[in-house]
């Protein structure tokens, strides 16, 4: 990782003041302004803020032109609609920023709070944006350093843990979330510091039982070997779950410069195209939501200034339409005969166009294109394909789409033209992220032999 040289720095540092320790430099050089712990309300907006941003940023936009919701015309999105993806500078961003972030804040703020003894909602949120920080790099990467890592230089060479060995974290986490959610908080009480509930116990515990359905679903194709099913989990879970789209997860980003929502600067710079994939399919459903994800003036689509693409446009890290979606499809995989199927994939349709626009989309215009386009038969593939192409609409601007996509083939897209090189052999849609530059050069614990982006990790094997 990155820090393995500032860590070497360091170390050779205080080599020297341990020579010199005659001089009594520890005790001049003391300064008595320094913060020597900080706080979980302070670690909290900060821990939420990373996470909103690496969520809706270059991965986000790599997942995004492999899901053809846009297109890669200019600087580092060029190569990427390729497939051609560079080791040291997307993947390296966001792997070393998901580590040097959020997740190590995050521990510091779990571990503070086990400490106090009387801070359990900070633990319990701590633990659910861990959860959501495994879950996005393990969807990204496969196996990835955890139980090993975030120890600074106590450990500079973390071993890989396995995504199966992840995923079970993940399950464990919010399970112990929920359970710190319950308990009785006697010390400081999360309220302002909370950017996304404001220190709503309920909300987060709503929250975490529908990240526990998602990720469940996430295993769908291991469910023979796993001793459970996960849709049925899934289902499980969701009993506990957001019961409106007021409960939804979200962080608001602002207007000011310092505030912008990360996903703005590609689509201001040009960077990113609304690719023509999805704006046919927008055109052949004659869907109500395309203006509000890109907008044609003189025949030209763009990106810039639609919902998710302001300055002070949100990021929903969870939400009540993605459950109801993964509701629609977990009742088709126990019995797809199952008459509540229809009734909750429209109201998944009907949760996501009111959260995009409550003025735009009328109730009307909401039936008339559920009407039209919804309408399962019965078959499992046939209603699986028009569940998850709604999901993908759906769930624009997120990386879930290529999860979705890996697990079960839909929407069915046509890979890009120059897509078969070295990095991606035979030119298929990438079904993984490369590992970043400094792990493959100064961490010997990472996994051999080096993937390509076509080799599947372990919830992508058929």
């Amino acid at each position: 990782m990155k820090k393995i040289k500032k860590y070497n720095i360091v170390a050779f540092a205080l080599g020297i003041i341990l020579v010199c320790n005659s001089c009594e430099l520890e005790e001049a050089n003391i300064n008595p302004n320094d913060v020597t712990e900080v706080p979980t309300n302070v670690l909290l907006p900060f821990n939420q803020v990373e996470l909103a941003g690496l969520t809706v940023g270059t991965t986000q936009i790599m997942s995004g032109i492999f899901m053809q919701y846009y297109e890669g015309v200019e600087n580092h999105p060029l190569p990427v609609q390729t497939y051609r993806v560079d080791e040291a500078l997307y993947t390296e961003w966001n792997f070393q920023d998901y580590y040097n972030g959020p997740m190590i804040n995050l521990r510091k703020m779990i571990d503070i709070a086990q400490e106090d003894g009387n801070l359990p909602h900070y633990e319990g949120i701590g633990k659910t944006l861990m959860a959501i920080c495994l879950g996005n790099i393990s969807s990204l990467w496969g196996d990835v350093p955890y139980t090993d890592a975030l120890n600074g230089s106590e450990n500079l060479y973390p071993v890989y843990d396995s995504q199966q060995s992840i995923y079970e974290v993940i399950q464990q986490l919010l399970d112990e979330a929920i359970v710190h959610f319950n308990s009785e908080n006697s010390g400081i009480q999360p309220g302002a510091d909370d950017l996304i509930y404001g220190g709503n116990m309920m909300k987060w515990v709503n929250a975490a039982y529908a990240l526990k359905a998602r990720y469940y679903m996430h295993l769908t194709k291991r469910s023979a070997e796993l001793g459970y099913d996960p849709a049925q989990e899934a289902l499980n879970a969701l009993n506990n779950a957001f019961d409106t789209a007021e409960d939804d997860m979200t962080y608001q980003f602002g207007y000011s410069a310092a505030e912008q929502n990360p996903f703005y600067s590609y689509t201001r710079l040009g960077y990113v195209e609304p690719n023509d994939f999805f704006t046919t399919l927008m055109f052949i459903l004659d869907d109500p939501r395309d203006t509000l994800f890109y907008i044609k003036k003189f025949g030209i689509a763009n990106l810039e200034n639609r919902y998710y693409t302001s300055p002070g446009s949100p990021v929903h890290l969870i939400t009540y339409f993605e459950q109801k979606f993964i509701e629609a499809e977990a009742r088709l995989r126990l019995n797809n005969s199952d008459p509540e199927i229809q009734n909750v994939l429209e109201e998944a349709i009907y949760a996501n166009m009111k959260k995009l626009s409550t003025e735009a989309i009328h109730d009307t215009i909401i039936s008339q294109y559920i009407s039209n386009n919804i309408t399962l038969t019965g078959d499992f593939n046939d209603d699986l394909e028009t569940i998850m192409v709604q999901k993908y609409i759906a769930m624009y601007a997120s990386i879930e789409s290529w999860t979705d996509y890996r697990r079960t083939g839909y929407p069915v897209l046509t890979p890009n033209d120059g897509g078969d090189h070295n990095q991606n052999p035979g030119g298929d849609i990438p079904r993984r992220l490369p590992y970043c530059q400094t792990e493959r050069l100064y961490n010997p614990n990472i996994p051999t032999p080096l993937p390509t982006l076509q080799d599947r990790f372990w919830w992508d094997q058929e």
